[in-house]
Parts: structure tokens; C-alpha cells; sequence
């Protein structure tokens, strides 16, 4: 639903059979282009799953093109690094 949701166009999913009895299909390739993507929230909302999210960190510096290409492996690596990351809080208790 990501992909059909994004105006950017910059999610690719491939669906293949899926080798456990309890599902159908499961994406076999799932890829985001860092480079197309306009920032909009709308695969965040659209997906069942939440399985994307937005943070307030991002990294959008690469030496190619193609490091900006987060396919499924990568996006799984990512993950403990941002999710494991305490959110950042406002400095309500300091007292200047």
C-alpha cells in the first residue's frame, strides 16, 4: 500500500510466493529511493504494518547515487540505529 500511496513514485516492490504456510506473498525486493522521495509522510500512514516510520534523524549524505538506494537489507540495518535511539526531549526542566 506504500508504494501505491507515495506521489513520489519512489518506493519498488516486488511480491514473491512466500515460503511460510501462513502467508501468501512477501516482498521480495522493497526499495526506497532517498533520491525521489519528498518527505511526505504518506507511505508512513498508508502502511498496514508499520513497518515504515519517520524520525527526526536522517542521513542523506553518500558518495554515489546509488548508496541512496535503501533496499530491504538495508533499510533492517538501519533500523536498531534509529528505533533504539532515545527521542529527543524538550529542555523543559532547565532554568535559566
Amino acid at each position: 500500500m506504500c508504494a501505491t500511496a507515495c506521489p513520489a513514485e519512489c518506493i519498488t516492490i516486488e511480491a514473491a510466493g512466500a515460503p511460510w504456510p501462513d502467508r501468501e506473498k512477501y516482498p521480495n525486493r522493497f526499495e526506497i529511493d532517498m533520491l525521489r522521495c519528498i518527505f511526505c509522510g504518506m507511505c508512513v500512514e498508508a502502511c498496514p504494518e508499520d513497518a515504515i516510520v519517520m524520525t527526526e534523524r536522517s542521513e542523506l549524505a553518500a558518495e554515489s547515487r546509488a548508496d541512496l538506494i535503501y533496499t530491504k537489507e538495508r533499510l533492517l540495518a538501519v533500523e536498531e540505529r534509529v528505533t533504539l535511539t532515545p527521542p529527543r526531549r524538550p529542555l523543559d526542566n532547565v532554568h535559566y
